[in-house]
């Protein structure tokens, strides 16, 4: 049996995102297309940091740390000037790499005078960053390309600002039957889809049917990518539906969340606004299937010490996710 003072110590199968200064190495949606217009930085919270979002003049997006190395200024504070951007303290400029390319007063540019460079992508309506020097996979992806979808990316505000848990505990939920059954009333056609589950290098997949406690019919396959994106492509209601919900770190113990809902596009007009009404349906029903879970989320003490037979996937996920590689090359930038 386990003692009281070893249930005191337990700190989890699982290191804990930001953890010895380590986080695991996945891709990011630090912000919405959106939020940054041509010309224009804002500065975000990130892997217990600070970053900034640029795009130059000619419309490509880079995510670098936000301390200027000169004397430390955010450089959110700063403008975009062609494709470099340029700190409100001192005007030092850094190109889209990171590398200084000019200071203001005109002096010679210090040998190592530069902010780290995360690897960035565009892609559903997000901008992405990867934590690494170079990525080890690329952005989760649709079976479908992107041109042939409408879909609507958002910060996931009416639901949840800031969920004061880990990604990866959240993306725990997909691999627990049970919490789909119970805490979403959602009857399985079968409870344990142990037999279904794929899995690869980086995360798994399965499909399942079910009906909803209102009777709607669900035709969901559903997948984890690293330790922190779920994604889904589904049928309900009569149409293709495709969800990312991408979670990412920002202090410890807090993550903030992106959602990219969508669907096909319409040949007409007609087609088209059906498919936009459909995106707003489903927006609604994915944020109530979040509202489920962000309260017990939010309170709980996640401690995975007692699993059982039906908790055979969720207890393969755990050892993936102890496995999983964890490493902060920006660490002395952000920090």
């Amino acid at each position: 049996m386990t003692s009281v003072a070893e249930r005191t110590a337990y700190k989890g199968i699982v290191p804990r995102e930001g953890e010895d200064g380590l986080y695991t190495q996945v891709w990011h949606a630090v912000a919405a297309s959106t939020e940054v217009d041509a010309g224009k930085v804002i500065g975000k919270d990130f892997l217990g940091g600070r970053i900034v979002i640029f795009r130059a003049e000619d419309g490509t997006a880079s995510v670098t740390s936000a301390y200027c190395p000169h004397m430390g200024a955010d450089l959110s504070d700063g403008d975009v000037v062609g494709a470099d951007l340029r700190c409100a303290f001192h005007h030092w400029q850094f190109n889209g790499e990171g590398v200084c390319t000019k200071t203001g007063s005109g002096d010679a540019i210090p040998r190592n005078a530069r902010v780290f460079k995360f690897p960035t992508r565009e892609k559903y309506g997000l901008i992405w960053a990867f934590n690494g020097e170079e990525p080890t996979y690329e952005v989760p992806s649709f079976s479908v390309p992107e041109e042939d979808l409408v879909f609507h990316p958002s910060r996931v505000l009416d639901v949840m600002a800031v969920t004061y848990c880990d990604p990866w505990e959240f993306m725990c939920n997909t691999a627990d039957f049970n919490h789909i059954q119970v805490v979403h009333g959602v009857t399985m056609d079968d409870p344990n889809p142990v037999d279904s589950v794929e899995w690869d290098q980086w995360g798994f997949t399965y499909p399942f049917r079910g009906t909803t406690a209102d009777g709607m019919r669900l035709d969901f396959k559903v997948s984890i990518v690293g330790t922190n994106v779920y994604r889904e492509e589904s049928e309900i209601n009569g149409r293709r539906r495709f969800v990312l919900n991408p979670c990412t770190p920002t202090k410890f113990g807090q993550y903030d969340s992106y959602s990219v809902i969508g669907t096909l596009k319409g040949d007409t007009p007609e087609e088209m606004a059906a498919a936009d009404e459909y995106n707003v349906w489903s927006k609604e029903f994915q944020n109530n299937l979040l509202a489920d879970d962000v309260p017990i989320m939010n309170k709980m003490r996640f401690r995975p010490e007692m699993l059982t037979k039906s908790d055979l996937v969720l207890g393969r996920y755990l050892r993936f996710l102890r496995a999983f590689p964890r490493a902060h090359p920006a660490r002395d930038f952000i920090s």
